[in-house]
């Protein structure tokens, strides 16, 4: 039966009903197919739609988008305000200022503060006479790189090894627990604030045993890595969460004595540190307070080194050295001092989302996408920072090689999958 409108037509009827047939037939698909494509069109529509929204920062949170102090692409040398100006270096030098001769106060600096040899890079003032006449143009710049390069034996090259913490007892049923008992957003306005059932909460997540095999294997490569420079600068600097606290004591464990501890930073504590981008994560009131004192952490730890006048030995310790080791003590402090670059450390053991942002920070990329990086429990970031242009450099990231395939977690995640 053929059926047009409501009428039933036999099959053997007539042949231009036959065709009327045939036709509304036709008429009638392509009508239900044009719907069909429409209605895929529409939902294309409305997933890319929805797609692009995680894309984009919302207009309400444009406020909390990072503001670089120059064009991503460029660099800006003076991120951490201590490219020094010509007139801050006469002024530590006690040189009068304004310079009148640039050529005679450079002449003057290398004369007092750099050791002349022949394995030094000028082996004499002469040496220094002609890069004079090479700098001719821009003596001020050659003036303050010299400086930062030698004065006083030369500002140190800072790294900065960021490690995160072991594998830790989550705790999420207890976290559950504490949100139903003071109400969601109380809980999260304490986690902001690192107080009340937050830290209740905190002193339970302690370390797995996998969490500590990692700890100890992260110390034991410190040690390898730093084994060269030691004794020497060192500081270990945590946060106040539980799990960073106890991985800290066991990397100290594998440490020399000598190594510093700093007391333990609230700032370095884990949080949202920025909007990210796409997914837009991150609730606004966390990152205006997490984002906040996770950039503080960062102005804190990350800035170049400058030129320190070294303090004169204790005399305890004076009075127990050998006279032929006075005078190598005395040159020490007196100079000129040999053409040596110095090192410094600062160890941080923290948390993933406090090192990505970092990271990028560090190097003057939108910090918006730190979301889009991993990290391994355990796992260490090695970046640093040069004295004299205040250049950045990247050593490695996420590094876990020491750990086993067996040791490496994210999370209670456990292996790459």
């Amino acid at each position: 039966v053929c059926k047009v409108g409501l009428t039933a037509t036999p099959m053997k009827s007539s042949k231009p009903l036959r065709l009327l047939c045939r036709a509304a037939t036709t008429a009638a698909a392509a009508v239900a197919l044009q719907r069909y494509r429409s209605s895929l069109l529409d939902d294309s529509r409305n997933g890319f739609a929805q797609r692009q929204s995680h894309k984009t920062v919302p207009t309400e949170r444009q406020s909390q988008r990072f503001s670089p102090s120059t064009t991503y692409g460029d660099w800006d040398s003076n991120w951490d305000y201590l490219h020094l100006s010509a007139k801050d270096v006469a002024e530590a030098l006690g040189h009068e200022w304004p310079i009148k001769d640039y050529v005679m106060a450079i002449r003057k600096l290398f004369a007092e503060h750099y050791e002349f040899s022949m394995t030094s890079r000028f082996k004499s003032l002469d040496d220094i006479d002609k890069a004079i006449r090479k700098r001719k143009d821009d003596l001020p710049e050659f003036y303050r790189e010299a400086f930062m390069a030698h004065a006083w034996g030369g500002a140190p090259v800072r790294h900065i090894i960021l490690v995160r913490h072991g594998q830790y007892e989550e705790q999420r049923d207890l976290a559950k627990k504490f949100k139903t008992e003071v109400g969601k957003h109380q809980f999260n306005l304490d986690e902001r604030l690192q107080r009340g059932v937050y830290l209740q909460l905190d002193a339970k997540r302690v370390l797995t045993p996998l969490g500590r095999e990692q700890a100890v294997r992260t110390g034991d490569r410190l040690a390898e890595l730093l084994h060269p420079s030691l004794p020497g600068r060192v500081r270990i600097h945590v946060s106040t969460l539980t799990r960073a606290k106890e991985t800290a004591d066991i990397i100290a464990m594998r440490l020399p004595s000598h190594v510093v501890r700093m007391p333990p930073d609230g700032n370095l504590s884990e949080g949202a540190p920025s909007l990210n981008v796409p997914n837009n994560w991150g609730d606004a009131a966390d990152v205006h307070v997490e984002g906040s004192r996770i950039e503080a952490a960062f102005r804190h730890i990350f800035y170049r080194g400058v030129p320190c006048k070294l303090p004169p030995p204790p005399l305890s310790a004076l009075a127990k050295t050998e006279a032929s080791e006075l005078v190598s003590a005395e040159n020490a402090f007196i100079g000129p001092w040999p053409d040596k670059t110095r090192h410094e450390y600062d160890i941080v053991v923290c948390h993933m989302n406090v090192i990505r942002y970092f990271f990028l920070r560090a190097l003057q990329l939108p910090p918006e996408a730190w979301l889009r990086f991993g990290g391994f429990n355990g796992s260490m970031t090695i970046l640093d920072i040069r004295p004299v242009s205040g250049q950045v450099g990247v050593d490695s990231f996420g590094d876990f090689g020491h750990l086993s395939l067996e040791q490496t977690t994210f999370g209670m995640r456990q292996g790459l999958e």
